[in-house]
């Protein structure tokens, strides 16, 4: 990201962290790199016949424990990733967060190897050990409906 863009977002994302960011207490009461060790043994690419880069462990973590806890599909999840500045912050600003297929095939694989379970339990360790709770949310779309104002000049009830 550029140094202009970053700055913006930046200072766009303080003022929301004045009114108080949630995600930034549990970034910072967490320890992320935990997490890597339990997931790189997951991956294979590392041998000589190569593979495409991976996206960072952590980063796939942290939206998954933000879709758990939001209760987000895939592309909920996605749009959310890009739009909220609490949600950049939490994942460490990327530059352009994974596509929803691409959390929908990572949380396939973990599944399909019981790495799930050893990432949560990892988490709800570090949680436990620190005394913290999780309240699970639900992030909603709004929808907005207008009203018709009807034919305009025309006095509405019976005129008085």
């Amino acid at each position: 990201m550029d140094s202009f863009t970053s700055y913006i977002l930046r200072q766009a994302y303080e003022k929301v962290n004045r009114k108080g960011d949630r995600l930034a207490k549990i970034k910072q009461a967490v320890d992320w790199e935990a997490f890597r060790p339990i997931i790189k043994a997951m991956y294979r690419n590392d041998t000589p016949q190569g593979g495409r880069p991976n996206t960072d462990e952590v980063l796939m973590v942290k939206l998954l424990v933000l879709q758990q806890w939001y209760g987000l599909s895939d592309p909920e999840l996605e749009k959310q990733a890009l739009n909220r500045l609490d949600f950049q912050h939490f994942l460490g600003w990327p530059e352009q967060p994974p596509d929803y297929s691409t959390v929908w095939q990572y949380r396939e694989r973990l599944a399909s190897t019981g790495t799930d379970s050893l990432i949560w339990a990892e988490l709800q360790r570090q949680l436990d050990e620190k005394g913290l709770r999780v309240r699970k949310g639900v992030a909603q779309d709004a929808s907005f409906i207008e009203a018709d104002p009807g034919p305009s000049g025309k006095p509405r009830g019976d005129g008085r």
